[in-house]
Formats: C-alpha cells, sequence, structure tokens
C-alpha cells in the first residue's frame, strides 16, 4: 500500500515539474503589461525619493483613457547627483547616478525618463565654473545615455533653495545687487579654498538659491534641442516658498510637491502630443 501511494505522489510531482505543465503553479505568474502600456521612470535625488510628486504626477496619468496606459517607476536616491561632486564633511561621498544608470535603464526598459537634479550638484557652495562644467557634463551625459537606450527624456529644474539669502539694501538697483553678489560670491570662494569644510549641506553659502538660479537658467536653454524637454518647476515655486516649505530649505513640503506636479502636468500634454508626431 505504502510503495503505491509513493508511486502515485511521483507521478503528480512529474507531472507538475513537466514543460508543458499549465496548472495553478503557472497561473499564479506576474501578468504582462498590456501591450498599450507605457512606462514613465522617474530618477533624482531625496526630493524624487521622497515620492510626493511623482504620486499625484502618477495619479493624474492613471486618469488619462486608454486606462492602464501608464506605469510610473520612481527610483530616485537621497543625496545623488549627476555631476560626481560631494562635500568634504558629507558622510560618505554623494552617489552618483552613473554608478547605476545603465542597470536601472536596462531593469526598467523605460519609454520616459524624467530627470530632476541640481539642488546637491553645487554642492551648496558658492558659483565656481569648474563645479558647473561638472553638472553640464553630468546632464550631458544623462541625454547621451536615455537617448541611446530609445527612451524619451524630460529634464526638470531642481526646486529654489527657500533660503534666498541677506536682501541688499532697500533700492539697490539690479546692477548693484549683481555687482554685490559677484563679490559675496568671490569672498566665499576664496573662504572655501582656504577652508574645504567651509560649505556644505549643513552650512550652505548664503546666496545657494543664485547659484541653483544659475544651473537652471542653463538647463532651461537646452529645452527642444536632441528631443530633450525641459520643464520649470523652480519659477512658479519662487513667489510661495513659505507655503511650499517648512523648516527645511532643500525638501519641499506636500504643498511643495504639489507644486512641482503642477508644474510639470501643465506642460505634459504638448510634450507627450509632440513625442506623438
Amino acid at each position: 500500500m505504502k510503495k503505491s501511494i509513493i508511486l502515485k505522489i511521483m507521478a503528480v510531482l512529474a507531472i507538475v515539474s513537466s514543460p508543458g505543465w499549465s496548472g495553478s503553479a503557472r497561473a499564479a505568474e506576474p501578468k504582462a503589461e498590456p501591450s498599450n502600456t507605457r512606462t514613465v521612470l522617474f530618477l533624482g535625488d531625496s526630493i524624487t525619493a521622497a515620492g510626493g510628486y511623482v504620486r499625484l504626477i502618477e495619479a493624474a496619468l492613471a486618469k488619462q483613457a486608454p486606462p492602464n496606459s501608464w506605469k510610473v517607476i520612481n527610483k530616485g536616491r537621497s543625496s545623488e547627483t549627476v555631476s560626481g561632486l560631494s562635500e568634504e564633511y558629507h558622510p560618505g561621498r554623494r552617489p552618483c547616478l552613473f554608478a547605476r544608470l545603465d542597470q536601472v535603464l536596462a531593469e526598467t526598459k523605460p519609454d520616459w525618463v524624467v530627470a530632476c537634479y541640481g539642488i546637491n550638484d553645487g554642492i551648496y557652495h558658492p558659483f565656481n565654473e569648474k563645479r558647473f562644467v561638472a553638472y553640464q557634463g553630468g546632464m550631458e551625459t544623462l541625454i547621451k545615455k536615455v537617448k541611446a537606450s530609445g527612451a524619451r527624456l524630460v529634464l526638470l529644474t531642481a526646486p529654489p533653495y527657500a533660503r534666498p539669502g541677506p536682501e541688499f539694501p532697500k533700492g539697490t538697483s539690479a546692477s548693484d545687487a549683481a555687482m554685490l553678489l559677484a563679490k559675496a560670491n568671490a569672498e566665499a570662494e576664496v573662504q572655501a579654498e582656504q577652508n574645504p569644510r567651509k560649505f556644505g549641506y549643513i552650512t550652505p553659502y548664503a546666496y545657494y538659491d543664485q547659484v541653483m538660479a544659475q544651473y537652471a537658467k542653463w538647463l532651461l536653454s537646452l529645452n527642444g534641442q536632441n528631443g530633450v524637454h525641459v520643464v520649470d518647476l523652480r519659477t512658479p515655486m519662487l513667489p510661495k516658498l513659505k507655503a511650499a516649505y517648512d523648516g527645511d530649505p532643500i525638501h519641499p513640503n506636500q504643498v511643495g510637491h504639489e507644486l512641482m506636479a503642477e508644474a510639470f502636468l501643465k506642460q505634459w500634454p504638448a510634450i507627450s502630443t509632440e513625442a506623438g508626431r
């Protein structure tokens, strides 16, 4: 009797393990995405990793017809840069996107890539041409790699650094303000050279948002070049800094993430329509 039972069990196992078997174990395998689904991959630093604006965009895309036409993947990573730079006192060197980008693109196979970098790339120092070139080079590498993958690319300007710096005397003209900023930047650069630990995310340069303004201006100049689209998140957030940030000038709060999503979604119909031509 026992031998008969064992033989029956062995027969069942042989059927289940056969290549052609289509029982419940096969049925439990993940279903393939619908053929009309397009994947949108979000890349960025801790602002993106927090996920607020990404979730809002995902919810808006989910309402578009046909149903299930968009799959959103968030691969933001805290502290990340495209420049490869890092402060002297940062706890461990800041991660750089290009240590993982090829693998992420291969794994997710996106139709679209949306990338938001910049706030960490100046490493909270005064403006410096060498640091700026590192950021530009990183963005250009990102553009080439995404294009080579076959995906389309949308770049987002970094949100503002929400501490504009000490105000100049009332009545200061725009030209005088520019001169005062240049003087403050030059003095801060000397300090940074004398003390490499002078500036960083804990002790940022007083006018760091002006550095971010220069980064954003350059990024916006790429809009429409080589099929790249650039969305300005910075400008619509500037008048609403008090509402969009709490005590942390780097990371927007929920209101800030809503403003970011709104800025993206306003431009998305035109971007996606142009891409479909």
